[in-house]
């Protein structure tokens, strides 16, 4: 069936783009909302039926393309006249997902565990958590520590049980389907990344290894870390 393609490829420009051509990703019927570039979307539903519904030769395609390389910044004019973006003139702009943080967050601290493959890992949560649950014993934290530093689409999902970090930074609720998350901002967002268990120990793995690869000198630890965090070396003003 036609649509099939064309839900496909709908859910997948939205995952790269932050939006889908149908915004509606959830309804293509009379009660969604019209397509905002039709033809696109018949191209792209076509080269994926074509390719043998190849998602990953379809994501390149999709990433590679000029459309995507695109600067976010735009003209003043140009945002006033497309504040949403919808005729694609510019990059989208859009927030990462939680999953994605706390892996970006493992890799700058430098204990990211790269393994892949293997059964779902369960990571330790506090126990008041673990006693909500029907059946507490069920929740038995993975005995290798180093599996618990393991990218984040491999921790165990849980639908009565969701990791705080990933939780206040929008991962859905796995009780009920999600055609897109939501993308809040909010106060507790703000104290998980200051205080919470998860980021204190990745900050603190951060300063171990800026301390073993740029040593003992402060200036050579905040360049190094300018440099792993933003990907660009810190000005005189902030190296003060």
């Amino acid at each position: 069936h036609p649509l099939t393609a064309r839900v496909a490829v709908n859910r997948l420009w939205q995952q790269c783009f932050g939006q889908g051509i149908v915004v509606t990703a959830e309804d293509f019927g009379v009660q969604g909302t019209p397509p905002s570039h039709p033809e696109l979307l018949d191209h792209l539903a076509l080269t994926f039926r074509d390719s043998g519904w190849d998602t990953k030769a379809f994501l390149r395609e999709l990433v590679l393309s000029s459309t995507y390389r695109q600067d976010t910044a735009g003209s003043r004019e140009l945002i006033e006249r497309d504040p949403d973006n919808v005729l694609l003139a510019r990059g989208a702009r859009y927030r990462r997902t939680a999953e994605e943080i706390r892996d970006a967050m493992l890799t700058v601290a430098g204990i990211l565990n790269v393994k892949s493959g293997g059964p779902s890992v369960m990571v330790p949560v506090d126990q008041e958590l673990i006693s909500l649950l029907y059946k507490p014993t069920q929740w038995q934290v993975t005995p290798d520590a180093s599996e618990h530093n393991r990218r984040s689409i491999y921790l165990i999902a849980k639908r009565n049980l969701r990791l705080p970090f990933l939780e206040v930074f929008d991962q859905p609720d796995l009780q009920t389907s999600c055609s897109g998350r939501v993308s809040s901002t909010h106060a507790p967002q703000a104290l998980e990344m200051l205080n919470g268990s998860l980021s204190n120990a990745l900050a603190a793995a951060f300063a171990k290894r800026l301390e073993r690869e740029a040593g003992q000198y402060p200036a050579d630890q905040v360049d190094l870390a300018y440099v792993l965090t933003t990907g660009r070396r810190p000005s005189a003003r902030q190296q003060r």
